[in-house]
């Protein structure tokens, strides 16, 4: 987590947090798409590479993941930020 700013209140931190895990969601579903379409250009192919479209399908597991996890911090931060500012 990242210190507060000089002269930065404790609602400004968690807006400035919320703000920050809004972006990391929406860059890690970008990434999870990019995986998926990769995914999808390899089954496309005549050579099938098993194992290369299994890495990427854990891979992008991982990435749905970490974006649940995401939405959850951030959920419960808004309420936070509701709740106290």
């Amino acid at each position: 987590m990242n210190a507060p700013a000089s002269g930065e209140s404790g609602c400004q931190l968690m807006r400035r947090l919320a703000k920050e895990l809004e972006k990391s969601i929406k860059a890690t579903e970008r990434h999870a798409d990019e995986v998926a379409d990769a995914i999808a250009a390899l089954a496309a192919r005549p050579d099938l590479d098993q194992q290369q479209i299994a890495a990427l399908g854990q891979t992008r597991e991982v990435l749905l993941k970490k974006i649940e996890e995401e939405r959850t911090s951030l959920s419960d931060l808004e309420s936070v930020i509701s709740e106290n500012c």
